[in-house]
């Protein structure tokens, strides 16, 4: 991860226009979609700064920029790259967008270009820094606070009106956060707070015989349910009959019809056992 020193001219929600103090080139930092408007006084702002500083490179982060139109891609050809050209640039390197479609944008405006600027377009950061430090500088130790305020007339962000001082950006292979997105300390408390949340641990007991220590969670009381605790009784009650039988041999006569007297001796005993069951149950809800 490398540390760059940056020095802004002016800093909006779709973008900064600044100075790079390691490449010793203007610098363009897309923070998203842009309209057209605000597409073209970036790039004004750029040949702006270059004409001021009387620079000869440019560094253009485009990774989060999004798709622009086929009229400003004309416009880009057309009339930047010729004021671009006459204000002195010599050097100029893309870091490709992440969108697919940004990415065509950028591809579908470089095969059209006709100038003597040379040109890198990249998705390696590192490679396209380093190819660009590697040409001569023809300014260097630029301060934009020195320089006069912007010209052209391009909304700020929204937490400045102003220039900022020099501040330190990390600028390797990931994708750079959007500076409109930043939050403040207080709203970054806030936050942590929201999402940090949870309901609180329940309560433990630790009092136990022997010493030891025994976890207790109170929940909230449940009932049975009497269906079901009828149908328990009456598989009980049905299980004792079965094992009773089973010991004396024999089934208890209650009718002379043997068939019918074993039916009728079960069918007593569950539904016995189920009355039992949901009677129990209902006392205990």
């Amino acid at each position: 991860m490398t540390l760059v020193q940056e020095n802004v001219y002016r800093r909006t929600d779709a973008g900064t226009v600044g100075w790079d103090d390691e490449l010793d080139a203007v610098l363009l930092r897309w923070h998203g979609f842009a309209t057209s408007e605000s597409f073209r006084a970036h790039m004004e702002l750029c040949i702006e700064l270059l004409e001021a500083t009387g620079a000869n490179k440019m560094y253009a982060d485009a990774r989060n920029q999004g798709a622009i139109s086929d009229e400003d891609k004309l416009w880009s050809i057309t009339e930047w790259a010729t004021q671009a050209d006459e204000a002195g640039l010599e050097a100029l390197v893309i870091v490709y967008p992440e969108s697919v479609i940004a990415k065509m944008s950028v591809d579908s405006v470089m095969e059209q270009v006709d100038d003597d600027i040379e040109r890198l377009i990249t998705d390696d950061v590192t490679e396209g820094r380093t190819w660009l430090a590697d040409r001569p500088a023809t300014a260097t130790d630029v301060v934009v606070s020195e320089l006069e305020e912007p010209s052209l007339d391009v909304e700020p962000a929204s937490d400045t009106d102003e220039k900022t001082e020099t501040i330190e950006r990390a600028d390797d292979d990931v994708p750079a956060e959007s500076d409109s997105t930043l939050e403040s300390p207080a709203e970054a408390d806030a936050d942590e707070a929201t999402t940090s949340h949870s309901e609180p641990e329940p309560e433990t007991d630790t009092a136990t015989a022997d010493g030891s220590s025994t976890a207790s969670t109170t929940s909230p009381g449940t009932s049975p349910d009497p269906l079901t605790v009828a149908g328990i009784g009456g598989i009980v009650g049905l299980i004792g009959v079965s094992v009773m039988m089973f010991v004396s041999g024999q089934v208890p006569a209650l009718v002379p019809n043997a068939l019918a007297n074993a039916a009728l001796l079960l069918g007593s005993v569950v539904l016995g056992g189920m009355a039992l069951g949901w009677l129990a149950a209902k006392i205990l809800s």
